[in-house]
């Protein structure tokens, strides 16, 4: 999430060391999602079924439109600028997380109504492939009419691919972290995610769907691969892993309660970004500011939390 912040400090943020985290950042997201999602021994009766959707929509949904809508008039935007804007002015990934949860528990559905055993993992491997197919369409034109960008169709098509990358890799977990584990493909994730950072970087961020999708997976091999070794280190024993596992706990309060905290930033902070001539100049200013709103998000959240209603309904506690 300090990455997150870090990107909305300044808009556009076009900064180099910000192309190089964007190209991780999201992929990595998701697929810990997809990864995290993917417990094989679940049941899923049309009971269970029911309420993890009535959960993920309390949860995921009603905080970005509560939160999404304050903000929207904080900024003088309309409400329908709101739901209608491709990225809800910054509260899409929940939505979009939202939505491939869906998918997933449909998926789950079905498989458990119908048969049972190798279903599954066959079904998660169709899903990935179907997924990465259907990413070459997410910078389609037709996608920025209205019901599409309702639903942020868009950012799902792009993102997909590595939720269900997360899928595949949590149903093949021992599999896939002994593959991660090993020095050869840890390093080559590495080498091929910078040299792939560096060409996307010199093409100015470009979009090309193969490129984001190799990439991604680099990055997220990369970045799985540097956390399994430093799982002594991010422990709960540790002042840093608990650290980072308590913003984990509350990322939803850092995503949706920084945005306020950001008006008007861009605007001081932009000019002297963007006339500076150090290039590690963005890194020095923006990520301590960002490690700082970040912290005073999570103030802000607990003081909110203080009050169990809006703790339940607006930042999804149980």
């Amino acid at each position: 999430m300090i990455l997150v912040v870090f990107s909305h400090l300044y808009i556009p943020n076009r900064t180099v060391i910000n192309l190089f985290f964007i190209n991780f950042r999201m992929p990595l997201f998701f697929f810990i999602s997809g990864l995290i999602s993917m417990r094989i021994e679940q049941e899923w009766g049309h009971t269970e079924f029911v309420r993890r959707l009535k959960t993920k929509a309390r949860t995921l949904l009603l905080p970005i439109l509560i939160f999404g809508t304050i903000y929207t008039y904080a900024r003088g935007f309309s409400f329908e600028e709101f739901i209608f804007h491709e990225h809800k002015l910054g509260y899409w990934f929940t939505l979009v997380l939202f939505e491939m949860l869906a998918i997933y528990y449909t998926m789950r559905y079905a498989i458990a109504r119908s048969s049972k055993g190798s279903v599954l993992a066959r079904a998660v491997v169709i899903l990935f492939l179907a997924a990465v197919g259907l990413s070459f369409l997410w910078s389609e034109r037709w996608l920025e009419a209205p019901l599409p960008t309702l639903f942020s169709l868009s950012c799902l098509l792009r993102f997909l691919p590595f939720f269900a990358f997360g899928l595949v890799a949590g149903y093949y977990r021992k599999g896939f972290d002994d593959m991660v584990d090993r020095k050869g493909v840890y390093l080559g994730a590495i080498l091929l995610f910078g040299l792939l950072s560096w060409a996307r970087i010199a093409w100015d961020g470009g979009i090309d769907v193969v490129l984001c999708l190799m990439v991604g997976f680099a990055g997220i091999i990369m970045m799985y691969g540097s956390f399994r070794r430093l799982r002594d280190i991010l422990t709960d024993g540790t002042v840093i892993g608990r650290s980072m596992q308590y913003v984990g706990r509350h990322t939803l309060e850092v995503y949706v309660i920084h945005y306020f905290l950001l008006i008007g930033f861009g605007g001081m902070l932009y000019p002297y970004v963007a006339t500076s001539t150090f290039p590690l100049s963005p890194a020095i200013v923006g990520l301590p500011l960002a490690i700082a709103i970040a912290t005073l998000s999570l103030g802000i959240g607990w003081l909110l939390c203080r009050n169990r209603h809006i703790a339940y309904y607006a930042l999804g506690k149980r």
